[in-house]
């Protein structure tokens, strides 16, 4: 692991970066919406831009990976990113706005299908788990520092300003993986007919990626509908979004906890069950409490389900060996990616449904059992 560390820095230095152009829409939401016009269903679509390319591309590149090169591809994604966010920088309209973003997403599914195969195909046993809390680590922590740092100097400097910073922050991840990785000799191609993907495997990526679609389907509906319902309980704005980032925070201590007790066997599986168990319940508990403990709640939700999030984050390594990998995670990802594209909306419908946020939050912890009958699922047939 030693010997990765500068590649391991590379990886979150991208992650942070993918996190903070995932939410320059956000932090310049009070400036941007009147400038272009823009209702909330128009915002939320530019929000939602950023992951609808994958719903189409994610499996075509996953069969394409192996001719493009795992480490190019990444490169060619981030590039795509910084590209698309200069794009929307420059717009004087929303139509190129909303174009830039899809660039932005095109590029989004390459550096997360082709990063993830490095990370899985590099890293194997017991040195997965620390891996992949520096690769899940990168995301909310960009996502959290451009949700504290950049909305006021929206508000100062112009809309524009957290488009910019995320491209440059774009530009410097490209520059630290290009220094960090080298191009590997790209496999030979595989034997006729050992390519394909044999029904268990395909089964396998459903229920991994169901699991994950769910577990990050979660985090993205609280964070979006838990501001809401703790102001509708009587905290100010600013108290309800410190509250809420306190969910973010807290993955600076809980993934890298969670990785280690992962390596052990043991320690896994009972992990998984109890703090996503006790996740759920505290998210549930959320609308019936009062809202002076919504900091509490959520911060202890928070570090309940970051713990085992590199578990879930590994599963695709676990189910599909690396001649077959890219293809896997192209199944993988189709359900990431529906996920990120569909949950958030069906979450608004429910609150226009019955009535303020209260029945999001609960959609949110009803996500978290799925995702953990989805991963029971996972580990019977593995095991089999």
């Amino acid at each position: 692991m030693t010997a990765a560390l500068p590649f391991l820095a590379a990886v979150f230095a991208v992650r942070a970066a993918l996190g903070a152009l995932f939410q320059a829409p956000g932090a310049s939401g009070p400036v941007l919406l009147p400038t272009f016009g823009l209702d909330w269903t128009a915002f939320g679509t530019l929000v939602g831009l950023f992951w609808l390319p994958g719903l189409v591309l994610v499996y075509p590149l996953g069969l394409a990976a192996r001719r493009m090169g795992d480490r190019a591809g990444v490169l060619i994604g981030i590039a795509l990113l910084v590209a698309g966010a200069l794009v929307c920088a420059a717009a004087g309209g929303a139509a190129v706005l909303f174009g830039g973003r899809i660039v932005m997403g095109v590029g989004t599914v390459l550096v997360i299908l082709l990063l993830t195969k490095m990370m899985q195909d590099r890293f194997q046993g017991a040195d997965l788990f620390p891996a992949m809390a520096v690769y899940v680590l990168g995301w909310p922590i960009g996502i959290a520092a451009a949700q504290a740092a950049l909305p006021a100097l929206a508000l100062r400097l112009g809309w524009q300003f957290p488009f910019l910073v995320a491209a440059l922050g774009g530009a410097l991840a490209f520059a630290a993986l290009a220094a960090a990785s080298r191009p590997v000799p790209r496999a030979p191609a595989p034997p006729a007919g050992s390519g394909r993907l044999p029904a268990r495997e395909v089964r396998l990526m459903c229920l991994a990626g169901g699991c994950w679609a769910c577990v990050n389907g979660t985090y993205m509906v609280l964070v979006t509908f838990a501001p809401p319902l703790l102001v509708e309980g009587g905290l100010s704005v600013a108290e309800a979004g410190f509250a809420t980032s306190l969910m973010s925070w807290v993955n600076v201590l809980a993934v890298p906890a969670g990785a280690l007790l992962a390596r052990r066997p043991a320690a896994l599986r009972p992990m998984v069950v109890v703090c996503i168990t006790a996740a759920a319940a505290l998210a549930a508990a959320l609308p019936f409490a009062e809202a002076r403990w919504g900091a509490a709640i959520l911060a202890a939700h928070g570090l309940l389900y970051a713990l085992p999030i590199t578990v879930f984050a590994a599963l695709p390594a676990m189910a599909v060996p690396p001649e077959r990998r890219a293809q896997g995670l192209g199944v993988y990802f189709i359900f990431f990616y529906a996920g990120c594209t569909g949950f958030p909306p069906l979450a608004g419908w429910f609150a226009d449904r019955f009535g303020g946020a209260t029945a999001p939050v609960l959609l949110a912890a009803a996500l978290l059992l799925v995702a953990l009958a989805l991963f029971a699922l996972f580990w019977r047939n593995v095991a089999r």
